[in-house]
């Protein structure tokens, strides 16, 4: 995966405002497919969820081309699509992942309720054979990227239709309904989940290929407070079916479609329900695939926490002030799972777990680092509070506080780094001044809600005699095998060079915009380029 190492401005205001900080938005992701793509983009699906988990410096791109209503899997193999992926590919060398969202309509379109197995198979077969093809060619694009091919949830067209009566043919949908042979939820449902086990034959098959399931995602979420209308009626709880399939012989909720004024969706999410879907698939996948060159979850129980100025001590990992006592929250990472590279950059992702009163994250905050432990031991304790410290800064924040279950990212400065080494755990203090509220972060005990150190490798490329400004270097591909391609819009004469992470010189060159890396070993490498005024840097990837 492309690493790009981002320069983060930060102005510290010390008078208990959250330090002011901006980030560069890189775009990742290249959404691709049919109406669910066209509707993800419309609705910033992709982008409110990577907000909300901390990934605010992420974001996607898309087209009227390349996300169309009505499209199939054969749409998607003709030049003029083809050609746009591969432009939009090539002129987004940040993009790391393809987004698709193909074959609803191949199968909407032609499949019928009475159909034999043998038919149906032979339907769905050559559905993922141009799924195939497709996804072979973007491969051929751009090497090592990722697709997430998104799926889909239930439909709900028994329900909706009916509530039409006696002008159910009116509905946009019901002729494509009717065409399937008005197929019931159970019917319908049972042919989507089939098709979903190709899919999971494919992401077993490509490494680079994932698909999170999510068929019944709206079911989980809102429930059927209300009796459904037709058969088979009944209601049940939100957050009572169990994921990924749920309750087969119902629909996704009619609440979670969209809405027309003078009709109901049969098939496309409402924009809060789109925003659910994205939020479902990064949790279960980008979250952790958008982190850097290494992560570590915390290591939870006794070694994470809070100890307040009372001498309290707490393993729920707690910041602010309730009314009475003052919370520092604390984090340990077994950091002896790095390798002998050094840390260039750093961030703490937490996720908020419950909020009282006033939220501490919007005052000024402070984290300490040690290498090694606070106090006498691992284990969280009261003397932590006043224990001896390698280094502390004012972290630069960004993400969402807004709402339990979003996340907030804390980009470390450069102070703390020499001191997350690999030689030992790294322990964190969060300090919060100025506050009226206690905030609480998720614990290490799920492994998708847990805190985060997100690690980038290599020595810190910051400094005063190497002014740094990587934003404006583009290189391809990456990870690269033979030939290394790289842009910087400079006017003047430039020289490249290529080190390992000690800084040993491999390759370099003046004024080129290509460098030979074939018989260079696999592993990570830095690219600069360098005028007299300007350096600008990339980790590069050699496979």
């Amino acid at each position: 995966m492309k690493k790009i190492i981002l320069l983060i401005f930060c102005s510290f205001i010390t008078s208990g405002i959250l330090a002011q900080c901006s980030e560069t938005t890189v775009t990742r992701v290249l959404l691709v497919g049919d109406s669910w793509a066209n509707m993800i983009g419309t609705d910033n699906a992709i982008k409110n969820a990577f907000n909300r988990f901390g990934h605010s410096n992420y974001t996607f791109y898309t087209n009227a081309v390349i996300a169309e209503n009505g499209t199939t899997t054969t749409d998607f193999l003709s030049a003029n699509r083809l050609s746009e992926i591969e432009t939009q590919l090539l002129a987004h060398p940040d993009i790391d992942f393809v987004h698709l969202s193909l074959g609803g309509n191949d199968a909407l379109n032609s499949w019928h309720k009475s159909w034999s197995q043998s038919r149906t198979d032979s339907l769905l077969d050559s559905i993922y054979s141009r799924l195939l093809q497709i996804i072979s060619f973007i491969e051929n694009v751009k090497p090592g990227i990722k697709i997430l091919w998104s799926g889909y949830c239930y439909p709900n067209f028994a329900e909706i239709i009916d509530a039409m009566a006696p002008f159910q043919s009116l509905h946009p949908f019901y002729s494509t309904w009717n065409a399937m042979g008005q197929p019931s939820f159970l019917e319908i449902n049972s042919m989507l989940n089939y098709f979903s086990q190709k899919m999971d034959t494919m992401v077993a098959n490509n490494p680079n290929v994932n698909f999170v399931k999510a068929s019944a995602l709206m079911q989980y979420i809102y429930g059927q407070t209300s009796p459904l209308g037709v058969p088979p009626g009944g209601t049940y709880a939100p957050l009572s079916i169990v994921m990924p399939e749920g309750l087969t012989d119902y629909p996704s909720p009619k609440v979670s479609m969209r809405s027309y004024v003078i009709a109901t969706d049969c098939f496309h999410l409402k924009p809060e329900a789109f925003n659910f879907f994205l939020d479902f698939q990064t949790r279960k996948y980008y979250q952790k695939q958008l982190m850097d060159d290494q992560y570590l979850l915390s290591n939870g129980g006794t070694e994470d926490g809070a100890v307040s100025n009372l001498g309290d001590v707490t393993n729920e990992i707690k910041l602010g002030n309730n009314g009475n006592e003052q919370y520092a929250a604390i984090l340990s990472f077994n950091t002896t799972l790095l390798p002998d590279t050094g840390v260039s950059k750093a961030s703490i992702f937490l996720r908020r777990e419950n909020l009282a009163g006033n939220n501490p994250v919007d005052s000024t905050m402070l984290i300490k680092v040690i290498s090694g432990n606070f106090g006498s031991s691992v284990n969280v304790e009261a003397t932590d509070l006043t224990a001896s410290f390698d280094a502390s800064d004012m972290p630069c924040q960004f993400g969402s506080k807004n709402a339990n279950g979003n996340w907030i990212r804390l980009e470390l400065p450069l102070s703390i780094l020499p001191f997350i080494r690999h030689t030992s755990i790294t322990q964190f203090m969060i300090v919060a001044t100025d506050t009226s509220g206690l905030i609480t972060f998720s614990n290490a005990s799920d492994a998708e809600q847990a805190p985060i150190l997100n690690i980038t490798y290599g020595p810190q490329l910051v400094s005063v005699n190497e002014p740094y400004s990587g934003t404006s270097l583009s290189v391809f591909p990456n990870p690269v095998s033979d030939i290394l391609y790289f842009k910087h819009p400079l006017n003047s004469d430039y020289r490249v060079e290529l080190t390992d992470l000690s800084g040993r010189l491999l390759i370099h060159d003046s004024n080129v915009n290509q460098l030979p890396v074939s018989k260079l070993t696999k592993g990570t490498y830095l690219l600069r380029i360098i005028t007299g005024t300007d350096t600008s840097v990339s980790k590069i990837i050699k496979h």
